[in-house]
């Protein structure tokens, strides 16, 4: 079941149940095939976790003392503990409330570390608490200590210090990549890091420079095949989208130097898109050409062509390059040679047709 339909839609059920949470469930139990399960029991225990948080944002006080009640006689009760911290993460009102928030917080990182919930944001920061935030530094500092080898604690510190100590999770996601190795997650997540934070320890003063390093250092992390050939235009997609043209662009021209089947034409793209938002039309254009060129031909006629260049040097006025490449295209995507038509034809009339999917 999505992530998203759950939290839209069983948080106000979830909430309205929790006296059904009295022992504490390490395994989720699967429900009978039509039973419903408002619970989430039969959900991987990350979204199980989700839920008990979101649901305790919704109980009353008189609920909240109750379970805190229960936590004082059996203080293993996970589910408990996760509904308060939902609880007080929004009504810290006195502190009192603020101290059980954090005594609930540090119990679940000092206890359970390995626990999926310790990852998620109400467990990362305590609001306005400075001392308990540094008691949660120095928790995971020392969980990453005394459980080299549990890779679920692993997990876990690696989403806490991505934000926090960027040299620290550097180190996380690489020892982490070495026992999953074929997990793309760990280059994704590492080639993330780099964009936010750059490099740890290092400063490499130009942007596509930096840009090019990032790419060897997750490259090196990358073991599938193809997404070794597809790493650098992900990459130069990415840094476009967040605005660094100058790395969008140096990895865009790595990209085209590879292999991969659709670099010529995906590459090109990016590269006319920053000369574009450069204000450099002449090149925009070109490489809108060259991204129908022959190098570009195979990826054209399996997957179409990618219309994005093209609809914003309409948007600039550039008809007459735009006409010419779609003229380009009609020999290339025979596929597509209606619809090429209609665009063709609506152009010359001085509309502006609507590409549909701009396949980027």
């Amino acid at each position: 079941m999505p992530r998203s339909f759950l939290l839209a839609g069983l948080v106000a059920l979830f909430a309205t149940q929790t006296a059904a949470l009295h022992a504490q469930r390490r395994v989720p139990r699967p429900p009978s095939a039509s039973a419903p399960d408002p619970l989430g029991l039969s959900e991987p225990e990350s979204v199980h976790s989700i839920l008990l948080l979101y649901s305790g944002k919704t109980i009353s006080k008189a609920k909240a003392e109750e379970l805190e009640g229960e936590l004082r006689k059996t203080p293993e009760k996970i589910d408990a503990r996760l509904i308060l911290i939902g609880y007080y993460s929004v009504n810290t009102r006195t502190n009192t409330d603020h101290a059980r928030l954090r005594e609930h917080v540090l119990w679940m990182i000092q206890h359970h570390p390995e626990h999926p919930a310790t990852a998620e944001p109400s467990l990362r920061d305590l609001p306005d608490d400075h001392d308990g935030n540094a008691q949660i530094l120095d928790l995971w500092t020392k969980n990453i200590e005394s459980h080299p080898d549990d890779l679920a604690v692993m997990k876990d510190a690696e989403k806490f210090f991505f934000s926090k100590d960027p040299a620290e999770a550097d180190q996380l996601i690489h020892q982490i990549s070495a026992r999953e190795p074929d997990n793309r997650q760990w280059p994704t997540e590492l080639a993330q890091l780099y964009r936010m934070s750059g490099i740890p320890g290092e400063n490499i003063g130009d942007p596509a420079a930096g840009a090019i390093e990032s790419y060897k250092r997750v490259l090196e992390l990358t073991t599938a095949p193809a997404a070794r050939q597809t790493l650098a235009g992900d990459m130069a997609q990415d840094a476009f989208k967040v605005g660094d043209l100058p790395a969008a662009a140096a990895l865009a021209k790595i990209y085209l130097q590879g292999q991969d089947r659709a670099a010529p034409q995906r590459a090109n793209t990016i590269l006319g898109r920053v000369a574009l938002r450069s204000n450099d039309i002449p090149g925009a254009e070109q490489y809108l050409f060259a991204s129908a060129g022959p190098a570009a031909e195979r990826d054209i006629a399996v997957s179409g062509p990618i219309l994005i260049l093209a609809k914003e040097l309409l948007e600039k006025g550039e008809r007459d390059a735009v006409l010419g490449y779609l003229g380009k295209c009609l020999s290339l995507w025979p596929r597509g040679q209606d619809a090429l038509e209609i665009w063709i034809a609506d152009i010359k009339r001085g509309g502006t047709p609507n590409f549909g999917n701009l396949g980027f």
